[in-house]
């Protein structure tokens, strides 16, 4: 399987309560490639800048910027489908 993560199937029902901690894997991303997920939460490794025009935030509501910065050390979360950066680093985390 991709990425060596389970198949949702495969948890048991309290690691499927966690999926969203990240026991579905997490990815680091430093570069400005798009990575495809699905993530459900994103922590900043360093102050970093997310193009959204690059991936989907469609879950977003209101006006969506054509980025948003996550500081270091915080932790946004969401639906994100793929995820690509204009600068900095994060952990993204599967679900």
């Amino acid at each position: 399987m991709a990425r060596g993560i389970k198949s949702v199937n495969n948890y048991t029902a309290a690691e499927a309560n966690n999926l969203q901690l990240g026991q579905a894997g997490a990815v680091i991303i430093d570069g400005t490639d798009a990575v495809s997920g699905p993530f459900v939460a994103i922590t900043g490794l360093e102050a970093s800048v997310v193009d959204t025009s690059e991936c989907d935030v469609t879950w977003l509501s209101g006006t969506i910027p054509a980025t948003f910065k996550i500081p270091a050390g915080a932790t946004i979360y969401g639906d994100f489908t793929s995820i690509e950066l204009d600068s900095g680093s994060v952990i993204a985390y599967y679900g």
